[in-house]
């Protein structure tokens, strides 16, 4: 019989813990308009922000976003 394994979740995390969080992982933000651009110089990865909203950031935005920047969940919630 299958078994899952403890698969991580995604905590829920408003606009500004997430945008903390891409600056700890090395990103710097490069403009602001509509969105605000995060670019990271090693990894040569843009990602596009989206402007706080009250409340948290949708979960399928968050997983998308740290997909882009290509790490693990485990290493987003320990940055």
């Amino acid at each position: 019989m299958f078994q899952f394994q403890d698969m991580p979740r995604l905590k829920s995390v408003n606009y500004d813990k997430f945008a903390k969080k891409l600056e700890r992982a090395g990103y710097i933000p490069i403009r602001k308009s509509k969105h605000i651009v995060y670019f990271h110089p090693i990894k040569q990865i843009t990602i596009p922000f989206p402007h706080k909203h009250s409340g948290d950031i949708p979960k399928g935005l968050a997983h998308k976003l740290i997909k882009e920047m290509k790490i693990s969940l485990e290493e987003f919630d320990c940055l």
